[in-house]
């Protein structure tokens, strides 16, 4: 009877000890890793981070049933954690995970942290497993704020929306920066309230050669038009809202002539140059394609011709 009670207590002592080495297991073989397009941002550029999980588990994980599986945090280099300047995202939408399969979530961080003095930072999340009751680990990534030097900036009032009374215009400000990013020169456009203003967005543009500064100019109804050389035979001409998003985005070649902004019945157009067409193009290439055009019979019948069987080649009989 001793002998039978020590040996239930050994196996449940067993079962004890190897019950977490099964969970770490099982977490072991889940994976959730963030990944950034690249390491340099510009103070207040926007930037998306991706989060993948690849589950090697046996098991199907859910997530997103709720509005706190994924939670972000970044800190500076001295380790003071940066407060978000709004609610933090809630990554919504349900999604599974089966077994050896891989899921990529997107999400943009930079409506959340404003991120307004150059330096290092540290981005880390926390992924939580319901299934398991457990957070799983994942491993921080760091990135750098840089400043970017301005090379021209206009304010310029909104134009009246439709119905809205007349009142004084609001003002926003346009500003063209450069900075280093990957070993080329970068174009950043940067739409703002002003100086110390809010910020509504800094995009990056395009690349730009060192020895020919981009042109800009404001038409009439506040789109701002760029026109850059992005390489040594290329120009990139780009027109942009007021909200900084980029509406058109053409490419030319240096051919006869160097492209060039000019005005052409009271709108801004680029003259000269050879206009490409490439897969990047804004708006897309595949939507401005145009169908073939529908042939439909006529409503009146034609009569249908009389076919005479052809005569016998005389010399070809002889």
């Amino acid at each position: 009877m001793n002998s039978r009670i020590f040996n239930l207590f050994l196996v449940f002592f067993c079962l004890i000890l190897v019950g977490p080495e099964f969970s770490i297991s099982a977490k072991a073989q889940v994976t959730a890793t963030l990944e950034l397009d690249k390491d340099q941002l510009l103070p207040r550029e926007t930037f998306f981070v991706r989060l993948k999980v690849v589950n090697f588990s046996g098991q199907t994980l859910v997530f997103g049933e709720d509005n706190n599986w994924l939670q972000f945090q970044i800190e500076n280099d001295v380790g003071e954690v940066i407060d978000p300047i709004s609610e933090p995202p809630l990554v919504k939408g349900r999604f599974t995970v089966e077994s050896s399969i891989r899921a990529t979530k997107q999400i943009d961080l930079s409506s959340y942290y404003a991120l307004e003095k150059a330096g290092r930072y540290k981005l880390t999340a926390k992924l939580f497993v319901k299934q398991w009751g457990k957070m799983l680990p994942v491993n921080p990534i760091k990135f750098n704020v840089i400043n970017g030097s301005v090379l021209w900036q206009q304010m310029f009032g909104l134009p009246l929306k439709k119905d809205e009374p007349l009142s004084q215009p609001k003002q926003r400000r346009y500003v063209l920066q450069q900075a280093k990013n990957l070993r080329m020169m970068t174009l950043y456009v940067r739409v703002d309230d002003g100086p110390g203003g809010r910020v509504h967005k800094v995009s990056q543009l395009c690349p730009m050669v060192t020895f020919n500064e981009p042109v800009a100019q404001v038409d009439p109804v506040g789109d701002l038009h760029v026109l850059c050389q992005s390489g040594a035979r290329t120009y990139n001409y780009s027109v942009l809202s007021p909200d900084g998003k980029i509406k058109i985005r053409h490419h030319y070649n240096i051919v006869g002539s160097r492209p060039r902004l000019g005005f052409k019945e009271g709108k801004i157009v680029v003259f000269g140059g050879l206009k490409l067409l490439r897969p990047d193009d804004i708006p897309s290439l595949k939507n401005n394609i145009d169908k073939p055009k529908l042939i439909l019979p006529k409503a009146t019948t034609n009569p249908i011709p009389v076919i005479r069987e052809p005569f016998p080649d005389a010399n070809k009989s002889k």
